[in-house]
């Protein structure tokens, strides 16, 4: 039996992320479109902690689960996580496999499916705090 690299599970995982048009990784171009924004915006938000990004494949991305598919503005969470993110160094890589992944507190859902919950940020945050 051939077992798969970590590298190689992580990167399923990701790229499980684009079969759902709210769920998939966008460059910054795509992220500027999707949230009707300046070319510049996805970077400079994520270097501001109010965008959350991810390295994957030597690029960097931008889950589209952070922004609200219809008024095209980040959801109320994704500043605060991305500031937490940062001050208990967990990466937007770290974060976003996690958001892929089905969880209890999500009815077995992924997390990334549920963005848009009233008590997201809870679950999210119990969530990664056991990890």
């Amino acid at each position: 039996m051939v077992e798969m690299r970590p590298e190689d599970a992580a990167r399923g995982t990701l790229d499980r992320l684009n079969q759902d048009p709210q769920t998939r990784l966008l460059t910054a171009d795509e992220m500027a479109v999707y949230a009707d924004r300046s070319r510049s915006w996805p970077s400079e938000a994520a270097r501001e902690s109010r965008l959350i990004s991810v390295r994957h494949d030597e690029e960097t991305y931008y889950p589209a689960f952070q922004i609200d598919p219809v008024q095209r503005e980040p959801w109320d969470w994704v500043s605060t996580m991305a500031r937490i993110l940062e001050n208990e160094e967990i990466t937007g890589r770290s974060f976003t496999l996690w958001a892929a992944i089905p969880s209890s507190r999500f009815g077995h859902d992924t997390p990334a499916t549920h963005t848009g919950d009233s008590d997201f940020m809870a679950k999210a945050a119990a969530d990664l705090a056991e990890l």
